[in-house]
């Protein structure tokens, strides 16, 4: 079922950044057009996405015309995940040379190519739900304050900022729990809690699904942790550079074994708030696993 539902709704997805990027193209200067569509278009699960389509499906029982309210938020927030990713790739950062297989934006242009890119789509992703057709100005307002906190200090560079001065020491697992929140989890939520802003749904169900997906951002990360150390470049389509530039991790706090108990540990917790709280939706239910099971 979850298999069918993402191939589904990431081809919804992966049209609607299409139709987006064809604003940009052929217009000046195209080589910055051409780099963004290389960063926006370079595969991808599109889960945050996706996980606004599933937030339309639980709450509003498959009406198509709730897809129109969160189609430009979904691709705003995807433009936003993917210039993460380009400025993550840099050498002041984690320094990659491949991202799904492919060399990165940095790689394959240049580095002020790769900082201008991620430039760009963060500040696009903004103009994009600012310019929606489908959203009231309310909506608008509140889902730009709340994705400019997800993705700003107080969300995602934040904890980027905290991962990047964490390198080369050993951090406490407070500071490694808060890194997981911000630089990956924050993300998340938004990709929850934004839908439900655009379909007014104001209820003790909201703070619930916020919850859930504040613990799938942290199994999200774990995740990530344990396939730097057991997966290889032909699944994850990247080399690992965690090693290297000695960041503190999961494992290198708790070692591989104890590490995936707190994984499935964090899954559980979650699949107890869709079973107690969203009559177990099948969906949801699966996406949990797969988070757990995925091996890239």
């Amino acid at each position: 079922m979850l298999r069918e539902y993402l191939e589904e709704k990431k081809k919804i997805v992966e049209d609607s950044l299409i139709e987006l990027l064809e604003n940009y193209r052929g217009k000046y200067p195209e080589k910055l057009a051409e780099a963004m569509e290389y960063a926006v278009m370079n595969g991808g699960k599109r889960i945050r996405p996706i996980l606004m389509y599933m937030i339309c499906d639980l709450f509003e029982k498959n009406n198509y015309k709730s897809y129109d309210k969160i189609k430009e938020i979904a691709a705003a927030l995807e433009f936003i995940h993917c210039y993460s990713l380009v400025h993550d790739d840099l050498p002041s950062m984690d320094n990659d040379d491949y991202r799904r297989g492919k060399l990165t934006v940095h790689k394959k242009y240049n580095e002020a190519i790769g900082v201008l890119v991620g430039d760009v789509l963060l500040t696009e992703a903004f103009g994009i739900i600012a310019n929606s057709k489908s959203l009231g100005d309310k909506n608008k307002v509140e889902i730009i304050s709340k994705l400019s906190e997800y993705a700003g200090f107080f969300g995602m560079v934040g904890g980027q900022f905290v991962d990047m001065e964490s390198e080369n020491k050993k951090v406490e697992i407070d500071t490694l729990k808060y890194i997981h929140a911000y630089k990956t989890g924050k993300l998340l939520t938004a990709a929850i809690e934004l839908p439900m802003i655009a379909l007014d749904i104001e209820s003790e169900k909201r703070e619930k699904m916020v919850e859930y997906s504040k613990l799938l951002g942290i199994a999200f990360q774990i995740k990530d942790d344990i396939l730097d150390i057991e997966g290889n470049f032909e699944e994850i389509g990247k080399k690992s550079n965690d090693v290297q530039n000695e960041k503190t991790t999961y494992p290198s706090i708790f070692g591989l074994e104890k590490s995936k108990k707190l994984l499935q540990e964090y899954l559980e917790k979650a699949k107890k708030i869709i079973k107690d709280e969203f009559e177990g939706n099948q969906l949801f239910l699966e996406l949990t696993d797969y988070f757990g099971n995925r091996k890239k």
